[in-house]
C-alpha cells in the first residue's frame, strides 16, 4: 500500500514536470527569491531592510524619473526615497510644502546654479520655491519629503 502511494506521488511529479513549461526564469529570479528569504530571516520587530536586488520601483509623476518608496513615517510625517533619474531629465520648478533634503549618491544634478554631484547635499526648507532642477548624466539621489507629497 505504502509502495502504491510512492509510486501514486511519482507518477503525479512526473506529470507535472512535464506540463511545466515556458521560458527559464532569469538567473536574477533566484538571488532576488534568496534576498526576499532572507530578509524575512531575523530581522527583530521595528527594522525593515530593503535589498539592492529588490525590484520596487514605481513610476514617479516627473517622465524620466523612477522611485522607490524606503520608508513612510506617518508619525514623524516624512518620507524616504530613492529616486533613479535618466539622463536629460528636467524635474520642474516647484513649490516646498514642507522640507526636502536630496543627497546624490552617483550622477550629477544641476540645481541652483550648481553642479551637485556624488556626496552632495541640498536642503531646502519649507516656504521655498525651487526653480527647475535637470540633469545631463543621469542621478540617483536620497530624497527626503513631507509624507504628504506622496
Amino acid at each position: 500500500m505504502i509502495d502504491d502511494a510512492v509510486e501514486f506521488d511519482e507518477i503525479v511529479s512526473v506529470a507535472l514536470a512535464s506540463k511545466a513549461s515556458g521560458p527559464a526564469p532569469r538567473p536574477s529570479v533566484k538571488t532576488q527569491l534568496m534576498a526576499r528569504i532572507a530578509q524575512g530571516a531575523n530581522v527583530p520587530a521595528g527594522f525593515r531592510l530593503h535589498f539592492d536586488v529588490d525590484d520596487e520601483w514605481q513610476p514617479h509623476p516627473v517622465p524620466g524619473i523612477r522611485m522607490k518608496v524606503l520608508s513612510l513615517n506617518e508619525r514623524a510625517g516624512y518620507a524616504t526615497l530613492l529616486l533613479d533619474v535618466k539622463p536629460g531629465t528636467r524635474f520642474p520648478a516647484h513649490h516646498h510644502d514642507g522640507d526636502e533634503e536630496c543627497y546624490v549618491l552617483s550622477g550629477s544634478v544641476h540645481t541652483l546654479g550648481r553642479r551637485l554631484g556624488p556626496g552632495d547635499f541640498i536642503h531646502a526648507d519649507a516656504g521655498t520655491d525651487h526653480a527647475e532642477l535637470y540633469t545631463e548624466e543621469g542621478a540617483r539621489v536620497l530624497l527626503v519629503v513631507p509624507a504628504h507629497e506622496l
